[in-house]
């Protein structure tokens, strides 16, 4: 008798329904986290071209890193647009509607005729990578519990964390092969690889009986729900202030390891994957110990390595003592503590609002996308050949973190 042939999509679904102790099936975990590898694989692609760009537009360091902030701005808006349309919709379309609208902004960008045109451009890009982001976090909430949930958080940082290794490297080499405006034409075709995979290998997470109604329109009240939970509260602070001390450091970064230390595109794009590849280890590193130690430990870990990477910026900055050889071990430890820090925190943030993860996502990544947003400018309001505005950026948001951790006794 001829046994029956089993699609892939078949064996995926069959391999969520049997799923043990809120466990993901690898090749799902592996799919969403090259779908949330999109947002920081966006961002750090272009870091080498920033320079580039300047020079053909004629504009200054400031103005061109506008298209950083345009692509997070949107990444702020469009996660308050997907979380809730996730929670009511299910997470399915909203994921490869927006990731498809990545691949049609990167397009634009490829064609850009000016500096307003790109940076617009990037916005849109931002826009659709929220969806990427914030739906493929709450399908990782749809599917995973308990313990396993920390691991999985973990673990889907730790893939996204290959964005910062292959981004600049990426980039650096569509720079050198096809000029800026090659970068994000590869960008464009990213997109188009994770749309084809997500309508492959991902089954909708969430039934229509956990559905959320009219959601998008009851949206403040929803996060006004989220603030009202202490856990959500520290977890959400934690991320934001984190990220906002790694995207000072995202930002500056190229003017600071390019312009003022005289590394080439290649070299600084091999230097940004090293520091990638910490973030993988310190990923993996946490997942592999959130069985064994609490999220509480694993936090205080990640921000003492934050904390410390930051205070030895702002004195090799005070003492006049920046070198490429200085430099590059304390922003190591920047980069590479969030391995521990974003797993355990945004499973902390969800801990009593597992109902509508989605929306609880969205206001976690806005406020977190925003707060890029602003941070990126303001670490060159004194020019690329300054340092301090970013050292003082990466020293208060770190410790801002640390004292948010000792001082909330719920982070367990």
């Amino acid at each position: 008798m001829r046994r029956p042939r089993t699609g892939v999509r078949t064996r995926v679904r069959a391999a969520a329904s049997a799923r043990v102790a809120g466990a993901i099936p690898a090749i799902q975990l592996a799919t969403l986290g090259a779908l949330t590898m999109l947002g920081p694989f966006g961002t750090d692609a272009s870091l080498p071209a920033l320079p580039t760009i300047a020079d053909e537009f004629g504009s200054p360091a400031g103005q061109v890193q506008l298209t950083l902030t345009g692509f997070v701005t949107g990444m702020a808006a469009g996660q308050l647009l997907a979380g809730p349309l996730s929670d009511m919709a299910g997470r399915r379309r909203p994921l490869l509607w927006g990731t498809a609208g990545v691949a049609v902004a990167g397009g634009l960008a490829a064609l850009a005729p000016s500096l307003v045109v790109l940076i617009a451009a990037s916005a849109c890009m931002g826009l659709g990578t929220a969806f990427a982001l914030v739906v493929s976090r709450a399908v990782v909430a749809d599917l995973a519990s308990g313990p396993a949930l920390t691991r999985s958080y973990a673990l889907l940082g730790t893939v996204t964390g290959i964005g910062p290794v292959l981004g600049p490297v990426g980039g650096a080499a569509l720079l050198v092969a096809f000029g800026w405006r090659g970068v994000f034409a590869g960008l464009a075709t990213a997109a188009i690889v994770g749309v084809l995979l997500a309508a492959r290998l991902l089954p909708e997470s969430l039934p229509p009986e956990r559905r959320v109604a009219r959601a998008p329109v009851r949206l403040p009240g929803l996060v006004r729900r989220t603030f009202r939970s202490r856990s959500f509260v520290t977890g959400a602070v934690i991320v934001w202030l984190t990220f906002a001390a790694l995207f000072a450091y995202i930002s500056a970064s190229p003017f600071l390891l390019q312009s003022l230390l005289g590394l080439s595109p290649g070299w600084y794009a091999a230097v940004f994957a090293a520091n990638g590849c910490g973030l993988i280890v310190t990923g993996l590193t946490a997942a592999r110990l959130s069985s064994r130690l609490s999220r509480r430990t694993l936090l205080a870990i990640g921000l003492g390595m934050q904390v410390t990477g930051a205070l030895a910026c702002l004195s090799l900055v005070l003492l006049d003592a920046v070198t490429l050889w200085t430099l590059l071990p304390p922003l190591f430890l920047i980069a590479s503590s969030i391995g521990f820090i974003f797993g355990p925190a945004h499973a902390h943030a969800l801990h009593d609002l597992r109902d509508m993860a989605g929306t609880a996502l969205a206001t976690i990544g806005a406020v977190q996308f925003l707060g890029a947003g602003l941070v990126a400018p303001l670490v060159q309001i004194r020019g690329e050949g300054d340092p301090l505005p970013f050292a003082l950026a990466v020293t208060c948001c770190s410790l801002a973190a640390l004292v948010t951790l000792v001082a909330r006794s719920d982070a367990r």
